[in-house]
């Protein structure tokens, strides 16, 4: 032991006691720092989210498309369209469309202009989608036998399946199915045609177009009676019925009709104007034409077709 004075001692004995102290405190010290990254302050800790499920959610469509205004009253009896089977109970369709070895020219005075349109029955065109007893084809066939009368050639499936992508179906077909159909087909064949189209044609158009070779389709309202159907004005239990006008004179005050018919193959002038324009208090006298065609209002639908 070394030989220390006694005041030596005291110092050293004091300095022992400052060593001791810090490292006291740093041994405290360090257990204190480490305790505070170990455990955050209150209220700050963050609690772990659970996991999401995330549930697919089906693709709704393409959304709302236009409807398509039918030419008959609409059914909520959903139907299938060109079903491979499933036809209606007692309905036979036909294998393939026929065609009736008809044809109409136009008067003679128009003889150079003339178009064969050939009269074809819509019966012979059914579908499956058509309910028991009914057939309303008007719209393709009286397209198939306009553009048979051009010399346009094209098979009435192909103008049908057309058709059905522009709204045909157990209703029938709307103008604008009728518009964009043959617009279809004229682009696919090469633009054989001149089509023009409206709501505000006149009877007098219409002799005009078809001295000029052109087939004109109208929409009229028909009705069934004993003898079959007949064009009227009276909206009252009518169905609308595309047909081909084939001459229209004011000199025997008939219309000559072609295409499809339903057994109709020349109507009063003045019925067919009733008809055409849904006027059923139209009243036109014998000798009256002349001035009812110079004034009529062009409010009419029709469909031109004319060959490049």
């Amino acid at each position: 032991m070394p030989n220390l004075t006694f005041k030596q001692w005291r110092y050293a004995l004091a300095a022992l006691v400052v060593i001791d102290m810090l490292i006291v405190g740093g041994v405290l010290y360090f257990i204190s720092a480490t305790d505070s990254l170990a455990e955050p302050a209150q209220g700050s800790q963050a609690t772990a989210a659970p996991p999401q499920v995330v549930t697919p959610t089906p693709w709704p469509g393409p959304g709302p498309r236009p409807t398509a205004t039918p030419t008959l009253p609409p059914t909520a009896v959903p139907t299938t369209i060109l079903a491979a089977s499933g036809f209606p109970h007692g309905f036979t369709p036909t294998p393939r469309p026929t065609q009736e070895p008809v044809h109409i020219k136009l008067p003679q005075i128009y003889r150079r202009h003339s178009v064969n349109v050939p009269v074809i029955n819509q019966i012979h065109y059914p579908e499956p989608f058509f309910p028991p007893g009914t057939n309303n084809a008007c719209g393709p066939v009286s397209l198939y036998a306009a553009l048979q009368g051009l010399g346009v050639e094209v098979d009435y499936t192909r103008l049908r399946n057309t058709a059905v992508g522009y709204g045909f179906n157990t209703e029938g077909i709307s103008k604008w199915g009728m518009i964009n159909t043959v617009a279809s087909l004229d682009y696919e064949l090469g633009n054989p045609l001149t089509i023009e189209y409206g709501d505000r044609y006149r009877t007098k158009d219409l002799m005009k177009h078809l001295r000029q070779g052109g087939v004109v389709v109208v929409l009229v309202q028909v009705r069934r009676g004993h003898n079959g159907y007949f064009v009227t004005g009276d909206p009252t239990g009518a169905i609308g019925h595309f047909l081909l006008v084939e001459s229209i004179s004011t000199r025997s005050k008939n219309v000559k009709l072609a295409g499809s018919t339903l057994g109709m193959d020349e109507v009063p002038l003045l019925e067919f104007v009733r008809s055409w324009t849904r006027n059923p208090t139209l009243n036109v006298s014998s000798n009256g034409w002349t001035t009812y065609l110079k004034h009529e209002q062009p409010v009419h639908w029709a469909l031109i077709l004319k060959r490049n």
